[in-house]
């Protein structure tokens, strides 16, 4: 990777919210905000957060280090919006960029997993993978964003079962699989595993994380350090020695979440309409 005579510039590229939820889930502003604050910490790295799945300019892509992209999934990211915006990604990995995916922006449509394959080594895969919400307790590999991993049990939406390029799954490196898999399993850990990392041939360095479905997660010291750690790696940056620098109160963490409105007036309007057709007999329950 070369970025020479620029400081490493990371770009967190958060996905809509809703304005109507459940406050924390699905927070992908929140998310970057609080990242791009803890990596800005690492002597000589710049962040910023980009909203709404892409940004206005462009340019600002053309000369990060690595490129985080917390959002939705299944086709609805940002950058499988056309093929422009997947070209001009292709071409930031040529260059030695970075790229991350955050929990549902790992989630790929069958017709464009290949394409992330090639950036990522695995990807989610409808239909293929699984998910699901639960309590797990993770062990992290002998790799320098997992190597000071504690393991200990964590609830929350977690991807697993990963579809794998059939050629590359050996150059997939399993990160974090729950504690009841062992290490010298090499099928079951890529089966079960809910983060890895890859250094694709076309260069630049892919790392992924499928939890963070709410922003509570973040509370998690060893999540908020194993993910801060992952974005360095993938910029080709180590990760300060020191704890301090990913250190973060529980009343900072949940101070960042977006303001939502109540889903229920939006609940109750969707029921009542189901309830007015139902009686019309427009709609069958």
């Amino acid at each position: 990777m070369s970025f020479a005579g620029t400081d490493p510039h990371i770009v967190l590229v958060a996905g809509p919210v809703r304005a109507a939820g459940r406050a924390g889930h699905h927070d992908y502003v929140a998310g970057c905000r609080l990242f791009a604050e803890l990596l800005s910490r690492v002597p000589g790295v710049t962040s910023e957060v980009v909203e709404n799945g892409w940004p206005t300019d462009e340019q600002s892509l053309e000369q990060a280090a690595s490129i985080v992209f917390y959002d939705n999934g299944g086709g609805k990211q940002g950058f499988l919006a056309n093929a422009e915006r997947r070209a001009l990604i292709e071409r930031q990995a040529e260059r030695g960029c970075g790229l991350v995916l955050l929990h549902q922006a790992a989630g790929f449509p069958t017709e464009l997993c290949a394409w992330g394959q090639r950036h990522f080594g695995a990807v989610y895969e409808a239909g293929v993978s699984r998910r699901g919400h639960r309590r797990v307790r993770l062990q992290g590999a002998d790799h320098p964003i997992a190597r000071a991993w504690q393991s200990h049990a964590i609830r929350d939406g977690w991807l697993d079962h990963a579809a794998l390029p059939a050629d590359r799954a050996d150059d997939v490196t399993p990160l974090l699989w729950p504690d009841d898999v062992p290490t010298s399993d090499r099928e079951r850990r890529h089966a079960r595993m809910v983060a890895w990392a890859y250094e694709p041939p076309a260069g630049g360095r892919g790392f992924v994380f499928t939890g963070a479905d709410n922003h509570r997660l973040w509370r998690d010291d060893e999540a908020r350090r194993f993910v801060a750690s992952g974005v360095l790696w993938s910029a080709g940056i180590a990760a300060p020695a020191s704890r301090e620098w990913h250190a973060m109160s529980d009343a900072d963490v949940d101070g960042r979440r977006s303001p939502r409105q109540s889903p229920l007036p939006r609940l109750a309007g969707k029921l009542g309409r189901r309830v007015r057709r139902s009686l019309r007999g427009q709609r069958k329950w």
